[in-house]
């Protein structure tokens, strides 16, 4: 079985990257299981239970503050996978899976990877595996629990009963000491209630997982609070009635700088969504940074002087490729408005409620500062300044003029290829297009078109597409004009930029 191509050494064992699972159709595999995971779940909150719940039975099992992996044995070799591509084979943790399923077939058993706080001291948190998976010494931290039977003996389980599939988990991992199942009990609502408080409330685990015999899977934890100042908003029409689409929200740098937090769509009546627009509409100011909207507009910036409270069930430092998660961090000023300085790491707010305004709340570090999600998360760099860095400006690299004269009057079409001359960073593409066309006799003489593109070979493709679109009959290049090398046109419109012949 190839798993890798690209390992390195880890705790007397390897480990492969980010990407780094050669096997596609597994990997996949392991993609789709956590998107349909992703879909049946419901997050609610301690307090809904007994009103949301109905009679049961249900499966109540602990949820882990650890990362989805996966367990799985393949041509009769077992390796730890994340739905990401990273990889761990022939580890301590490892060798105890393959012993345990020695005498199974090909499986797939979904898990929470988690990784017990060097101190000892508090509970499990999601970073800690991070830390983990980067020390060979704290390899012997980390432990699999498994909650899910994606596949048995090659065979597709997810359909078969859940009970079933527990059993058939315990049967597996009977006798593991850092891989096992997740502690499961079958109940009624009642003892969800009474579970929560043994289990969560005392802070052992991170919340419940509770399963019902409908499909449905009900993530039950306890919810955090943020202090934000709001600084844009969207909109949208419903009638002809102006409302307020969402809200975007930003913490307090000690800098006195604003680090962009995200967006709050949910939370409002309808009335609610139209006072906001009302109240929100007058305080419009200039910004230099645009951020679009759920509507697919541009959200309206706005001078940052009202506090709210949301309410989000986590707050996520890292993307699915582990990357640590960047949003902008901008300046405001009253006679300049909003300026963007650099992104810096941050945590986004996952499923975030407007709750109310916060009247008694300042637009102060005291009240809306970044410590909020710094006490709960920790971020790649945290004391890394909002300060601008130096970069350098743009250039049209390629640029070509084309001209068409047609009763005295003269149609311009003209493309320019842009090398931003920031590809390394994400607010920015690497290349951009920009198309031209004026034509004096048109309602609308000039019209432009803007493209953004990964590579030069790309950008150059946009341009051959335009110009077997744009460059027909009677049109001839401007030469004085061209900036770079003339991108070879497509045949058609290369026989009618030939020169002449005399």
């Amino acid at each position: 079985m190839l798993w890798s191509e690209s390992w390195s050494g880890y705790a007397d064992g390897k480990r492969a990257p980010v990407g780094g699972l050669a096997d596609e159709s597994l990997a996949k595999r392991l993609r789709i299981y956590k998107r349909q995971v992703a879909k049946r779940y419901r997050v609610i909150d301690p307090e809904q239970i007994e009103r949301l719940l109905t009679q049961g039975p249900y499966h109540i099992s602990t949820k882990l503050d650890g990362e989805l992996w996966f367990l799985v044995k393949r041509e009769g070799e077992v390796a730890l996978c994340a739905y990401n591509g990273r990889v761990l084979r022939e580890t301590p943790l490892a060798k105890e899976a393959e012993r345990l399923l020695a005498d199974a077939g090909d499986v797939i058993l979904a898990g929470e990877l988690v990784a017990e706080p060097e101190s000892g001291s508090g509970r499990a948190r999601v970073h800690h595996v991070a830390t983990a998976l980067g020390s060979d010494e704290l390899e012997k931290t980390l432990s699999f629990h498994a909650f899910d039977l994606v596949e048995d003996d090659g065979k597709d389980t997810l359909l078969v009963d859940y009970d079933a599939r527990v059993t058939r988990m315990k049967e597996l991992l009977d006798g593991g000491q850092r891989v096992s199942v997740v502690e499961t009990v079958v109940g009624e609502p009642a003892d969800v209630v009474r579970l929560y408080r043994e289990w969560v409330v005392s802070d052992r685990f991170e919340g419940l997982v509770v399963r019902s015999e409908r499909g449905l899977t009900y993530k039950i934890k306890s919810t955090l609070t943020l202090d934000a100042v709001i600084i844009a908003f969207g909109e949208r029409i419903t009638g002809e009635v102006h409302q307020v689409r969402e809200m975007s929200v930003a913490l307090l740098r000690d800098d006195g700088t604003f680090q962009l937090l995200g967006a709050v769509g949910n939370g409002f009546g309808e009335q609610d969504r139209a006072d906001w627009f009302q109240r929100l509409s007058p305080m419009q100011v200039e910004s230099r940074f645009r951020l679009a909207n759920r509507e697919g507009t541009l959200s309206k910036f706005v001078e940052p002087k009202i506090v709210v409270e949301i309410r989000c069930s986590d707050l996520l430092a890292s993307d699915s490729w582990d990357a640590p998660i960047r949003r902008m961090s901008l300046r405001y000023t009253e006679n300049k408005g909003w300026e963007p300085i650099r992104e810096t790491p941050t945590a986004v707010m996952i499923h975030p409620i407007f709750l109310r305004e916060r009247t008694d709340k300042k637009v102060d570090v005291e009240s809306i500062g970044m410590t909020q999600i710094t006490s709960r998360v920790p971020l790649s760099s945290p004391d890394e300044k909002a300060a601008p860095i130096e970069q350098k400006p743009a250039e049209v690299v390629r640029r070509a003029v084309f001209s068409k004269t047609t009763k005295a009057k003269v149609a311009v079409r003209k493309y320019m290829v842009i090398d931003t001359h920031k590809g390394d960073e994400r607010s920015y593409p690497p290349y951009v297009t920009f198309f031209t066309d004026y034509s004096p006799g048109r309602k609308e003489p000039l019209q432009t078109a803007l493209r953004t593109a990964s590579t030069m070979e790309h950008a150059e493709r946009q341009v051959v597409e335009w110009m077997a679109k744009n460059i027909k009959r009677g049109w001839s290049e401007e030469e004085q004009a061209r900036v770079g090398e003339l991108v070879p046109p497509p045949p058609e419109a290369a026989k009618i930029l030939a020169p002449k012949k005399k």
